[in-house]
């Protein structure tokens, strides 16, 4: 097809060429009535023949429109010469007319003699309008000579272009290059001087086939992806992609209003109503086939376990999911999004047993459910989940659950779960995140004046801008308002511990916990503080008191055997250790602070036992095994 349409290319050439040998415009015009002595001679008549500067031979629109002129070559016929007087008395008779607008010579050349006749080369005003026909006039006295004269539109100014342009629209559609011919139509568009040509008024419906040619080969190329069993999701979706903006493209660049094409033209409307439908179909197949592949990604996350017996793939994507879920900032009222960050160990691990793409799809739809005002996750995840909890060593799906009733507007219920997560989970940092939770629901119920928050909200920026001073500020004032606000108290501590200013510090963590019992950061702080100084007793006086207060968590009970052991009491912190290994018989760290105590006490065999269910939990525990060598020396010590 391209060696046919290189051909046809040629063939229009030489056409071209011979028109312009054979055929050069050309008109006779009678330049005297009498001739010769005493005006006894014939009629003189000369040929005004459309040449060039060079007088070349062969005319196209390039060297018939590339002089300073339009030139005309005068050249006698009959027996007669031009000569200087008929140029000097006579040639200067000679003019056009077109429109009504008389054109004057403005260039003559010297008399030339050719074998059988002599020729004058004329020149006229670029202003003539080649491709609308115009009058020669030869004064004749009283009378005058008229000549019409037409010029094909193969010399017409711009046809080298045009013919060109068109050639190009014609490989490129022979080639299929869809694009490429649109673009030759919208040169010769945006060229309105070669409006002149009759060939122009078929540029728009050319146009407009091209792109019903590539409207109807992008939609069948798409469909037949869509369809194809060889293709998996994602390739249908990679292919359906790689449509959408083809369609969107044809569609909106129909019209063209700088080209003076109008959605109201002839035939537009028919094709604008495709080009819409394709997009409208586009879009409506990216989404469904996205909702196939994220159905297909997280299946077997919402259906849990099927045997009763949790996959590692499923355990490390629920603790992930939990990571997750909880490192939302729960303040930020005004987000766009759930943001959420996970532990690059989590991410690196998800990677590894190519669990990434599922873990981002799931996340992806809690955020689509969130901005839609949905439950964040399915309620079938819930139920198989929780039936699956047993097996997990933290409860997992108490942090999920909670965070989920909190957005759907269930204080109590996401309450409820948080109270789980504090009493059964063994790792601070994630309840200390619930925690977070748990003091937003209490402020949200307990209806905190407005202006309390402000103070709040103003304090953080200060703190974010480095304004410690300003901090203090609006955290004592928001105190001031409401003397029981805990969060206030809290902030102020943490203010003063970051400034090594402990003691200030841990006065205010107290006042947190007085008036909010539950406040676990606060406690976590003070432990901190006590250790660091070897303070156990008062330490094991305030956790004591928490317990007392309903306080019954594993991180409370934790931390309270840790400060009966640090005080030598060692009895008390088994009990304290016994009793935070009820509520997660799967914590390494309290086996392992258990037998630790236990060795304390000389009761190496109860020590063992501790240490080896460490060991049984995390075959790989360092801690534990260590443990257990030192207790090996020990032992041996004493033999």
């Amino acid at each position: 097809m391209k060696t046919r349409s290189v051909f046809c290319t040629i063939l229009c050439l030489i056409s071209t060429v011979l028109w312009a040998q054979y055929r050069s415009p050309q008109v006779i015009l009678k330049v005297a009535e009498k001739s010769g002595f005493l005006g006894m001679g014939a009629q003189r008549y000369v040929k005004i023949v459309l040449t060039t500067k060079n007088l070349d031979p062969l005319l196209t629109a390039d060297n018939v429109n590339g002089g300073d002129y339009y030139y005309f070559a005068v050249r006698n016929t009959g027996d007669w010469k031009i000569d200087d007087n008929f140029v000097l008395e006579k040639l200067p008779q000679l003019s056009l007319i077109q429109n009504g607008q008389p054109f004057p010579i403005e260039f003559r050349g010297p008399v030339l003699n050719e074998k059988d006749s002599t020729v004058i080369l004329t020149g006229f005003s670029r202003k003539l309008k080649l491709h609308q026909p115009f009058t020669f006039i030869f004064k004749l006295g009283e009378s005058q000579s008229t000549a019409e004269m037409s010029i094909e539109q193969e010399c017409w100014p711009g046809y080298t272009r045009l013919t060109s342009l068109f050639a190009a629209a014609d490989n490129a559609l022979t080639e299929k290059k869809y694009l490429s011919a649109v673009e030759s139509y919208d040169a010769i568009l945006r060229d309105r001087s070669l409006e002149i040509f009759p060939m122009y008024g078929d540029v728009r419906p050319k146009r407009l086939r091209v792109f019903e040619l590539r409207l109807k080969e992008a939609s069948e190329n798409c469909l037949a992806a869509v369809a194809s069993p060889a293709n998996d999701l994602k390739q249908k979706i990679a292919a359906v992609n790689d449509f959408r903006p083809q369609f969107k493209q044809i569609r909106d660049n129909l019209a063209d209003p700088s080209l003076g094409i109008q959605e109201s033209d002839s035939g537009m409307t028919p094709m604008l109503a495709r080009g819409s439908e394709m997009v409208r179909r586009g879009e409506f197949l990216y989404d469904s086939l996205n909702r196939a592949l994220d159905e297909q990604s997280t299946r077997w996350i919402i259906a849990g376990s099927s045997s009763g017996k949790i996959d590692y793939k499923y355990k490390y994507i629920i603790e992930s999911l939990a990571w997750a879920i909880t490192s939302i900032n729960f303040q930020d009222t005004n987000t766009q999004s759930l943001n959420m960050t996970l532990p690059e160990a989590q991410a690196t691990r998800l990677q590894k047993y190519q669990l990434y793409d599922s873990y981002e799809t799931f996340i992806r739809i809690v955020n689509n459910h969130w901005k839609a005002h949905q439950p964040l996750f399915p309620r079938e995840f819930f139920a198989n989940l929780q039936k699956d909890s047993v097996q997990f060593a933290l409860p997992w799906y108490s942090m999920l659950k909670a965070v989920n009733e909190y957005y759907a507007g269930n204080l109590g219920a996401a309450r409820e779960e948080i109270t789980q997560v504090m009493r059964y989970c063994s790792d601070v940092d994630l309840v200390e995140r619930v925690d977070q939770l748990r003091i937003l629901i209490t402020i949200r119920e307990r209806r905190i004046p407005a202006e309390v928050l402000q103070h709040m909200k103003a304090g953080r920026i200060a703190e974010e801008r480095g304004e410690k001073e300003s901090a203090i500020g609006h955290y004592k004032d928001a105190m001031l308002i409401a003397e029981e606000y805990a969060p206030a108290a809290f902030a102020l501590g943490k203010l003063y511990d970051a400034n090594n200013e402990s003691y200030i510090a841990n006065n205010y963590f107290q006042k947190a916990i007085t008036a909010d019992s539950l406040y676990f950061s606060a406690y976590k702080f003070l432990f901190t503080n006590h250790i660091k100084a070897a303070n156990y007793k008062p330490m094991v006086d305030l956790l004591a008191q928490a317990v007392s207060r309903g306080n019954d968590f594993y991180a409370i009970r934790f931390y309270l055997g840790y400060a009966y052991n640090g005080a030598g009491l060692y009895n008390d912190a088994i009990a304290q250790y016994e009793r935070a290994l009820e509520l997660n018989p799967k914590s390494i760290d309290a086996n392992i602070q258990a037998g630790i105590s236990y060795q304390n006490l000389k009761s190496y065999a109860k020590a063992r036992e501790f240490f080896n269910r460490a060991l049984a939990i995390d075959p790989e525990n360092a801690t534990a095994t260590e443990q257990l060598k030192g207790l090996d020396e020990l032992q041996k010590a004493y033999r």
